[in-house]
């Protein structure tokens, strides 16, 4: 009976660490895409505000267009990196979660062959 109890309650607290470690995945992967969204805005707004600059020293039409030009190409090399960064993140997570759930499946299947080592020995 102290081997069931003590199976039982090692099962609890792996399924625990198990659903902590989850949330660490979680928690950090938010924490993540939150930063590189900051770093995003920011460096959208450091970008407009150089070319905001650049314009208001153009010298025609032509050098207008020219800097838009200049401005959608940088913002739009800066939104490409963060969406490869982005997918990075993303699949680093996966990653840590497929590893976790094949841990656990692991451990869930030592669980069962020990609980059967345990009824088989008890009856």
């Amino acid at each position: 009976m102290n081997d069931m109890i003590e199976l039982f309650s090692k099962a609890n607290q792996t399924g625990f660490d198990t659903f902590r470690k989850l949330s660490d995945i979680n928690q950090q992967t938010f924490q993540k895409l939150v930063e590189q969204q900051l770093d995003l805005t920011t460096g959208l707004v450091d970008v407009s505000m150089k070319h905001l600059e650049q314009v208001g020293k153009a010298k025609g039409y032509q050098e207008l267009v020219t800097l838009q030009t200049d401005l959608l190409r940088d913002c739009s090399q800066k939104m490409v990196a963060t969406y490869k960064n982005g997918q990075e993140i993303l699949d680093d997570a996966r990653n840590s979660m497929s590893q976790l759930m094949n841990d656990s499946v692991k451990v869930a299947e030592e669980t069962v062959k020990h609980v059967s080592t345990v009824v088989k020995k008890a009856a």
